[in-house]
C-alpha cells in the first residue's frame, strides 16, 4: 500500500493550488473545474473546492515534507514571499525543520535528518 494523495478542500482552489505549486516547486495540473493536482514525492497534493475554510487542527495533523536542505528551502520560501513562522531549528532527535501555514491556516513542515547531536 502507498499513499496516493492528500486532499485539501478550500473556498479558493485556484489560489491554494498556486501556493502549493510554489511551495513544492512542482507544476500544478488542473484536472477538472476546481480540482488541481501537484506532485509531491510519489503522491499528490490535491486541491478541491469547498464552500467553507476548515483548517486541520495543527495539534492533530499537518503536512510534513522531507527536503534535502531546510536552510535553502527557508531562504527560497522567504524570497518567494511566503511567511515562515521562525528560522530553521534543529531538534534533539536529529531533525532540522521549519514550519509555516498555507493560506487557509493548515500547518506545513519541511524537515531534513541531520543526525543526532553529540
Amino acid at each position: 500500500m502507498k499513499l496516493k494523495c492528500v486532499n485539501i478542500a478550500t473556498p479558493n482552489p485556484s489560489a491554494m493550488s498556486r501556493f502549493y505549486s510554489l511551495v513544492l516547486g512542482q507544476p500544478c495540473r488542473r484536472r477538472a473545474p476546481n480540482r488541481f493536482e501537484i506532485p509531491a514525492g510519489g503522491a499528490f497534493v490535491v486541491i478541491t473546492h469547498s464552500d467553507t475554510k476548515t483548517p486541520v487542527n495543527p495539534d492533530c495533523c499537518g503536512l510534513e515534507f522531507a527536503v534535502d536542505d531546510v536552510d535553502a528551502e527557508y531562504e527560497r520560501l522567504l524570497t518567494a514571499g511566503i511567511s515562515v513562522e521562525r528560522p530553521p531549528v534543529t531538534y534533539p532527535w536529529g531533525y532540522r525543520a521549519i514550519g509555516f501555514r498555507d493560506p487557509d491556516g493548515n500547518n506545513i513542515d519541511f524537515t531534513a535528518y541531520v543526525g543526532k547531536p553529540e
